[in-house]
């Protein structure tokens, strides 16, 4: 017997005000004829603030359910499946949107999903969004760990309220999001959460996006575009650079259901040929960041969920293919 399709599930974070809300408004309105979607809302209080707004500008026949109380990662867990049988049970549902708490632990729920619905929920792309006020607060980007931990799971970083920005701020919201790593599917700005349904489904296919290597080209003789480029499951895809100021260069991306051994991996990032790398990894103990530098190795947890990905920049001619095999011995062996 067919096992019934996943049903498409997407994240939507940001920090208080952002505009989450006001944007899945904006998509239930501009969803496709004939779909039914539904709208999971994770408040941090007890009074559903969110959840009145959704209904009182929002279909008659839409399903929706709140959460309050705190972040549903770990304060109201226990009770996810209980709201999602009320939410999903005996109706079709095309697609859910997941409204995160301004407060809340994003990769926590996000792995709450895969760990323990993954059978019923296909996680899509994670929308966050961010507004001038975030940038210009003062310490926010740097020192505020909520925000940086959304602005990290996001697959999509959206500058909302672009009407209320002053001069400049467009242009350093972009040059800031290019300097994130790893890089965004899709960078984007817009006002008023008006959201773009088909940014919805762009991580699907994990393309390969903004990969900083000068004179990318695939490798092997019949490469597919870098569209097309997806790892599977213990079989990575790799792009090279071709060699430039002295240096060479190569990067590869892992599946998300792949997992690293942490002390082995770790171990490999301190290879002395390897004179700058940036890289985050699905490990046995979690997801962390990784960025060697001259002035030393650092060590992030990291929210991070789209895959694993390694950038290597060597100053001696490399052998590609030899160091392709170091990573994949360091995976975790299927028991």
């Amino acid at each position: 017997m067919a096992q019934p399709a996943r049903i498409p599930t997407n994240l939507f974070t940001g920090f208080l005000g952002s505009g989450k809300t006001t944007s899945i408004l904006h998509l239930l309105k501009a969803k496709p004829a004939g779909e039914q979607w539904a709208v999971l809302v994770n408040e941090f209080g007890d009074v559903g603030i969110d959840q009145a707004l959704i209904e009182g500008d929002s279909p008659d026949d839409l399903p929706i359910q709140e959460v309050g109380g705190g972040c549903f990662c770990c304060a109201t867990a226990m009770n996810l499946p209980v709201v999602l049988h009320l939410l999903l049970g005996g109706r079709k549902v095309d697609r859910l949107l997941i409204e995160t708490s301004g407060l809340g632990h994003p990769a926590g729920i996000l792995d709450l999903l895969r760990r323990d619905h993954a059978g019923k929920l296909e996680p899509r792309a994670t929308i966050g969004l961010v507004t001038p006020s975030d940038l210009r607060s003062p310490g926010m980007v740097e020192e505020n760990l909520i925000f940086r931990q959304q602005v990290e799971l996001a697959d999509v970083l959206v500058l909302n309220q672009t009407d209320r920005a002053r001069t400049g701020e467009v242009e350093s919201f972009h040059q800031w999001a290019a300097s994130l790593f790893p890089p965004k599917v899709l960078v984007a700005t817009t006002e008023r959460g008006r959201i773009e349904p088909g940014w919805l489904d762009l991580a699907i296919g994990r393309p390969w996006v903004g990969m900083r290597l000068a004179a990318a080209v695939p490798t092997g003789p019949k490469a597919p575009p870098h569209e097309a480029l997806q790892a599977s499951p213990g079989q990575p895809v790799r792009l090279e650079s071709q060699p430039a100021g002295g240096l060479w260069a190569c990067g590869w991306i892992f599946d998300p259901a792949d997992q690293f051994e942490e002390e082995a991996v770790l171990q490999l990032m301190r290879h002395p040929q390897w004179v700058r790398l940036k890289g985050v990894f699905h490990t046995t103990e979690g997801w962390i960041s990784v960025n060697r530098s001259a002035g030393g190795m650092d060590l992030q947890e990291s929210c991070h969920r789209r895959d694993s990905r390694l950038e290597v920049f060597t100053a001696v001619a490399p052998d590609w293919e030899v160091m392709e095999a170091d990573l994949v011995q360091c995976l975790k062996r299927a028991e």
